[in-house]
């Protein structure tokens, strides 16, 4: 082979290899900007969010006041944060009076409760597992980045310069309303079993509760579940069940009288 003919090979060979390169950084990019959007917004502005969004609630719906069942949630709240190795918050929860089944997570670890899943749930470690699913979103900053995909992050931040409250409440109903998609939920449930089994509660407890929302036909058809965003429960019931605890596991009830709370509510 020439000296030119080498050459034109090599210029070759370059010129693949850099497309090769560009191709994986693209592609990695857009993984990472599908995914994880959360990168754009700092944990004190995510802060500030979270506060705004909190105010909204506490306008919008009734939230229960009862000790009996705050002093529980806050038992809850205390060893599933205790079991985290790090965190970059300051964890708030709160039950809300509503006759919907549903927990939802807005900005800067603020967690509710509606007071119906409460009552649904048979005892505090069923509670403690949804706690823990959403206490995986947040770490995960699964908020964040739903709120910069669905809105940009210019206009998440846009609000923190002086966010009009009808935007904010638009805003919040979208948090509350819509789903994550079934990546999150995954990474979400895994999170959950791994802080259950940190803070001595069985994973199983995960599988119990969706267990029980099948039970109360609060499931999707299972023939729908390639274009649901969500997990199909029965997958996620099977996935927190075969969940494997260390040998030394050894799960520890809750003081707490479950009926007593459900009574206050």
């Amino acid at each position: 082979m020439n000296s030119s003919a080498f050459r034109d090979l090599l210029i070759l060979v370059l010129i693949g290899a850099a497309i090769l390169i560009g191709g994986y950084f693209i592609v990695k990019q857009i993984g990472k900007s599908d995914l994880d959007l959360s990168y754009q917004v700092s944990y004190e502005q995510e802060e500030k969010l979270g506060n705004l969004f909190k105010d909204i609630v506490w306008d919008q719906y009734p939230t229960v006041k009862d000790n009996t069942a705050d002093s529980s949630l806050q038992k809850i709240k205390a060893r599933l944060v205790n079991a985290l190795d790090t965190s970059y918050y300051r964890y708030d929860f709160s039950i809300i009076k509503s006759s919907d089944i549903n927990a939802f997570t807005i900005p800067g670890g603020n967690i509710f409760v509606f007071s119906e899943l409460l009552k649904m749930a048979e005892t505090p470690e069923e509670v403690a597992a949804v706690l823990a699913h959403e206490i995986g979103h947040a770490e995960k900053r699964h908020v964040v980045s739903k709120l910069i995909k669905e809105l940009s992050a210019t206009a998440i931040l846009s609000v923190l310069s002086g966010g009009d409250p009808s935007v904010l409440a638009q805003i919040l109903k979208s948090i509350v309303g819509s789903s994550f998609d079934r990546k999150q939920e995954e990474e979400a449930d895994q999170f959950a079993l791994a802080l259950l089994e940190k803070a001595n509660i069985s994973p199983k407890n995960l599988a119990k509760f969706f267990q029980r929302l099948n039970e109360k036909n609060l499931d999707y058809d299972r023939n729908l579940e390639i274009i649901m965003s969500h997990p199909h429960n029965d997958k996620r019931i099977e996935r927190a069940r075969r969940y494997k605890t260390k040998n030394d596991f050894k799960a520890l009830p809750f003081d707490i009288d479950w009926k007593k709370v459900q009574e206050s509510l």
